[in-house]
């Protein structure tokens, strides 16, 4: 059946005949289809419910075409609504998408089809984002009790989207949370929901509130770290600080014990993060070097990693910890020479930024070292810049050329561009004959040719530096 225009505006009504004839036609060629969207926009209650029914036998192109009328239909019919919650769940990424945006944006009575989604496994997490932002007051709820549904704990996209509505609430989410906890959910999403919280300062009495509720029940891993992470957040509690100190040493995972470090010295009990210097997994006592930085009670403890510890990524994080330390200079220094690369490198960057060019003789060397990691030979260039080491000139050349041979590295060739840039910051009359000598010199790789054609730097290098 052809819709003309007559067909149309007799449509302006709930004509039951013209409605079924428009469903129909969406399969319909384009001009008809086209018509067929105007009378079902126009169709009210009875087109919003003869779409929703019709939709699992309509083909995708229909779908498509159906969304142009649902889109108007949803600001005033459930049915229409009921039709979206099922294009959101589409294999179909163009109806999902449209079906989605156009929830997103009937408010408010598209956040009760957003929330249908929060459950579904595929798109639940995108539903839970657009509800928070859309409607953030009304999300809180139900966002809450799908975190409390088996399995919702897991749903990172849910504790963002929680951490999202409380954020731009207006309307007392401080209630709700503690209406909601009151109400003995399950530890396991409590833990999931404090982490959720945990980036908002507003809610630190809050998250405390949900830490002291779910520690005792706490037993599994992923609960136990997800109230780690929350804990840095908590407000003042003696109970909270308790809990945390006894996974510095009482858990058999790892990662808790790592997780603890950060904890508890984000509340500020530094002193109960000594110990951990002393565990037997490595990525323990590195957080924890890391964490007592600057701590003077360790400091010769820390120094002595730095250069005992037999994992070279503890003696990495050791020596970094060293940085604002001017007694434990030596042993960055010495550390310039570790045997392993890793340590190399954070040596010469912690020295990078010194205030002092000490430790220079090892750096030039590492810099000049044929063999050497790309990674140190980068640290040392970083050093060379910020020190103005203007007899580095030729030690610079050598790194560029290693880039001239046909089968060079992406390392070496982004060390080359690096040393370029460090030849043209020390602006000295060796470092512009030496950007000359390359410029005129064949072999060097055409992208190395455009960092030499490149303007001088804006500050003027150490030219400009006063050094």
């Amino acid at each position: 059946m052809l819709l003309t225009a007559s067909a149309v505006g007799a449509a302006a009504g709930p004509d039951p005949v013209a409605v079924g004839a428009a469903v129909r036609s969406l399969e319909a060629d384009h001009d008809r289809a086209v018509a067929a969207v105007y009378v079902l926009r126009a169709g009210g209650q009875r087109a919003a419910r003869q779409i929703r029914d019709a939709w699992p036998a309509l083909s995708p192109l229909a779908q498509k075409r159906a969304l142009g009328a649902l889109e108007g239909l949803a600001k005033k019919h459930d049915a229409a609504i009921e039709a979206l919650v099922e294009a959101a769940r589409s294999d179909d990424n163009e109806v999902r998408d449209r079906a989605l945006g156009i929830l997103s944006q009937t408010t408010p009575r598209g956040a009760a089809g957003l929330v249908r989604l929060l459950s579904d496994p595929i798109v639940g997490d995108r539903a839970a984002t657009l509800l928070a932002r859309t409607e953030p007051d009304s999300a809180i709820e139900p966002l809450l009790d799908s975190i409390a549904h088996p399995a919702g704990e897991d749903r990172r996209g849910l504790r963002s989207a929680l951490g999202i509505a409380a954020q731009h609430s207006e309307q007392g989410a401080t209630r709700r949370l503690r209406e909601w906890l009151s109400g003995e959910p399950p530890a396991a999403a409590v833990a999931s929901a404090a982490l959720g919280l945990a980036s908002l300062d507003a809610y630190r009495d809050v998250i405390t509130s949900f830490i002291e509720y779910a520690v005792t029940e706490a037993l599994d891993f992923a609960a136990k770290w997800r109230l780690l992470q929350s804990a840095g957040a908590a407000g003042p509690s003696a109970e909270v600080d308790q809990w945390v100190r006894a996974q510095l040493d009482g858990p058999a995972e790892w990662m808790l014990r790592e997780s603890a470090v950060d904890a508890i010295t984000a509340r500020g009990h530094l002193e109960d993060a000594r110990g951990a210097l002393d565990d037997p997994y490595p990525r323990v006592r590195a957080r924890a070097a890391t964490a007592l930085s600057g701590d003077p009670d360790t400091l010769v403890r820390r120094a002595t990693i730095a250069r005992r510890d037999t994992w070279p990524m503890v003696r990495a994080e050791a020596v970094t910890s060293l940085r604002t330390e001017g007694q434990a200079l030596p042993v960055i220094v010495a550390s310039v020479d570790d045997s392993m690369s890793v340590v190399r490198a954070a040596a010469i960057e912690v020295l990078t930024a010194s205030s002092h060019d000490e430790g220079w003789e090892r750096v030039h060397r590492r810099l000049r070292a044929r063999n050497e990691w790309p990674a140190v030979t980068a640290a040392a260039i970083g050093y060379v810049v910020a020190h103005c080491r203007t007899d580095a000139v030729d030690a610079l050349l050598r790194v560029v050329m290693r880039a001239a041979p046909s089968n060079a590295l992406t390392d070496d060739l982004n060390n080359a561009a690096r040393a370029i840039e460090a030849l043209r910051a020390l602006d000295s009359p060796d470092a512009k004959a030496a950007v000359e000598q390359l410029g005129n010199a064949g072999g060097v790789p055409p992208t190395l040719k455009m960092a030499l054609e490149q303007p001088p730097p804006e500050d003027g290098g150490c030219s400009g530096s006063g050094r």
